[in-house]
């Protein structure tokens, strides 16, 4: 009992000694551990069977290395050598932020740098990790001080992270506005979570994990489970809801990636893995009912027999940019882009970016703005802070050519890779995989909102402050607008109110250019982003149904709102009558504007589908003018329709006109006096000036 005692003691004096040791090498001796052999004898042999994995270099077997090593260091924390082979093990594995002390105790003890020959490197590394910029450059220079002047590799890799220290230190010292948070529990595990993809409209989320529990549940030579795709939803200005596996069949046992979504949220791109070296880019689209059909792929004009692991699609479906590693590109993965043959139904052949936009090193993680210019990716070979970073770039039509990348700034870029960067159809959220501290696990998904510059008065628009703004200790300010606008809202049958699946199209007023055409959803919802400052016709068919038409006319001032615009479709009943909105005259004039055919087309479609179908088209005017004169002229606008449709296969005898001129307003004057603007009064104008389509008979 008394030596247990002594033995008690002694032991709690050793374990005080070490404790206080911390700037003292305790090296694994057991003349040092003479009291505790037993678990001397399994530290040593965990360091052993460490060295084996150790030495053989590979990230898998660093993994397994560590897994040794810490059981190593519970025993005994302040062995430089353990330190030191710990810190380059976190370094190249999923936790590398924790490397940074081990490697300090390490150099306390590198006694002219002879003990540790590349420590310096693996402490620069660290120090960057930290964005400890200062420090890092110096380990960095230190490490290149001991290379030979013909180690050209290592001097380049060597130049090139200095310059990326350089640039953090440079872009932390003007961090832009914004505020990252973690999307949470409903989304991140402690798995790796990657690869966000949004709809346009900021309500539908899919994105990759590699959590327990998948289609396959198979874990790879890493030790996590087979990558999966997982959707969340969520109301308009909700959180989001907790993530379900999509399941089959776009789920498989092999990897299963998000790559890319198209705006309308209907079409997702899958990263479908053949092998290590293979993986091709499919395409699955979902039914009306919300199921999904089976992956196809895109064709030979984009994949190929190397890895293409990324896409994005342009809002009108036409342009499709993609990364792959294929044989004559620049770097490592380039960018590349391919248009829509409608000929062929189709991809054409792929068009890789160029040196503006690819590097020698690595672009990844690709994703085309709605606004049909903005190009986001990650780079390594930019002007980056370290690993992958996010740059901008801007397409100009006139010119075919990209802008100059800008890297999107910190704390957006960290010095580790920031990849999968996908923004908002209002660009005043975006959402990327990042590995930061203090995160659920390996990777998470994280919302970034942008707070624009500062302004005053602090609070410019209420409908603009994020729902948050309680939980932060900054002053509040508004954000900055930009100059798109998103237009959405319903699509439903007029007597029933239920929702319908029709077609939108989207023409430029000015141009007469089509912006798109959209199918909208099962619920009948719908969404568009077009540019603010300009006028936009909207037209809404169905088969079987009449028309619905409206103008839509914006300004600068629009610029970063939603503007919702619901639409009823009517099936054709005697004595009920639609309007067309985008038959345009102009003032005084009977003649049709070119613009207005696409409008006259569609009613040719319901009459010839309805082939007893007979219609009145009513010519309507605006007040200015004398009633006898715009009498006159209402019904020359009637005819000139009655003519149009007739020239395109209607009978005469179905089409009846009638002139009301001024004498049913959808503006009244007095409406139009109170007005303040000119551009305000002539667009009332417009909407009186109409033709209005009732059904005789059917």
């Amino acid at each position: 009992m008394k030596m247990n005692k002594v033995k008690l003691i002694l032991s709690f004096i050793f374990i005080s000694c070490i404790s206080l040791a911390q700037d003292k090498d305790i090296p694994f001796d057991k003349n040092i551990f003479q009291n505790d052999k037993q678990a001397f004898n399994e530290a040593v042999k965990q360091i052993k069977l460490g060295d084996i994995h150790f030495n053989s270099g590979s990230n898998s077997d660093l993994s397994y290395a560590l897994s040794h090593y810490l059981k190593a260091d519970s025993f005994n924390h302040y062995s430089a050598d353990l330190n030191y082979k710990i810190g380059v093990c976190f370094l190249n594995s999923t936790q590398k932020f924790k490397a940074l002390p081990y490697l300090q105790f390490a150099d306390k003890f590198n006694t002219d740098g002879e003990r540790f020959e590349d420590l310096d490197l693996y402490l620069a590394q660290a120090y960057q990790l930290a964005s400890e910029w200062d420090k890092a450059i110096e380990h960095y220079k230190a490490y290149k001080n001991t290379l030979g002047e013909n180690d050209k590799p290592q001097r380049f890799y060597l130049n090139k992270k200095i310059r990326e220290c350089v640039t953090g230190k440079e872009l932390y010292a003007n961090p832009e506005r914004v505020w990252i948070d973690n999307l949470g529990e409903n989304i991140n595990s402690e798995y790796p979570d990657f690869g966000p993809v949004i709809s346009a409209d900021n309500r539908m989320l899919f994105f990759t994990s590699r959590r327990p529990g998948g289609v396959g549940d198979i874990t790879d030579e890493t030790g996590y489970d087979m990558e999966d795709i997982y959707y969340s939803e969520r109301e308009f200005g909700g959180d989001w809801q907790p993530a379900k596996n999509i399941g089959s069949p776009i789920n498989t046992e092999t990897h299963d990636a998000t790559i890319g979504l198209a705006p309308d949220g209907k079409s997702l791109f899958v990263y479908k893995s053949i092998s290590r070296k293979d993986g091709n880019i499919t395409i699955a689209r979902q039914n009306d009912d919300g199921t999904w059909t089976e992956t196809t792929e895109l064709g030979n004009t984009v994949n190929t027999k190397k890895h293409e692991s990324s896409a994005s699609l342009s809002f009108d479906e036409k342009t499709l940019f993609f990364v792959s590693d294929k044989p004559g590109g620049l770097g490592g993965h380039d960018i590349y882009v391919a248009t829509w043959d409608d000929e062929k139904q189709d991809w054409g052949e792929a068009k890789n970016l160029g040196p503006t936009i690819n590097t020698k090193f690595e672009e990844k993680g690709v994703f085309f703005h709605p606004d049909n210019k903005t190009l986001y990716f990650s780079s390594e070979g930019h002007n980056t802070m370290g690993g992958l970073d996010i740059f901008k770039t801007e397409y100009n039509a006139e010119t075919d050519e990209w802008s100059k990348p800008v890297n999107i700034g910190a704390p957006i870029n960290t010095p580790d890779d920031d990849v999968y960067f996908v923004v908002s159809g209002n660009e005043r959220y975006a959402y990327y995989s990042s590995f930061r501290e203090g995160g659920f696990g390996e990777k998470d998904i994280y919302k970034i909102t942008f707070l624009g510059d500062k302004k005053n008065p602090l609070i410019a628009s209420s409908d603009l402050i994020d729902t948050r703004l309680n939980d932060k200790s900054d002053n509040i300010e508004s954000f900055e607008k930009d100059d798109m606008i998103l237009i959405s809202g319903t699509v439903t049958d007029g007597k029933s109110n239920e929702p319908l699946v029709a077609k939108l199209t989207v023409i430029e007023s000015k141009t007469n250019k089509k912006i798109t055409d959209i199918i909208t959803n099962e619920d009948g919802t719908y969404l568009v982003a077009v540019k603010a400052g300009k006028s936009y016709a909207i037209t809404t068919t169905k088969e079987e149904y009449t028309i619905a038409s409206k103008t839509i006319n914006t300004t600068n001032n629009d610029a970063g709102k939603e503007i919702v615009e619901d639409f009823q479709l009517f099936t054709p009943v005697p004595g009920d009558e639609f309007v067309l909105r985008n038959i345009y005259f102009g003032f005084d004039k009977s003649n049709l504007r070119h613009k207005s055919i696409e409008e006259l087309d569609r009613l040719v479609n319901i009459m010839k589908q309805h082939p007893s179908l007979v219609i009145e088209l009513g010519g309507h005017t605006d007040r200015r003018g004398s009633d006898a004169y715009n009498q006159i002229l209402s019904k020359k606008r009637a005819e000139v329709a009655k003519k149009y449709l007739i020239e395109h296969g209607i009978l005469a005898n179905r089409i009846k006109t009638k002139g009301y001129g001024e004498s049913k307003p959808e503006v009244s004057g007095d409406k139009i006096n109170a007005m303040k603007t000119k551009k305000e009064k002539e667009n009332a104008h417009q909407q009186n000036r109409r033709t209005v389509v009732m059904i005789i008979s059917n």
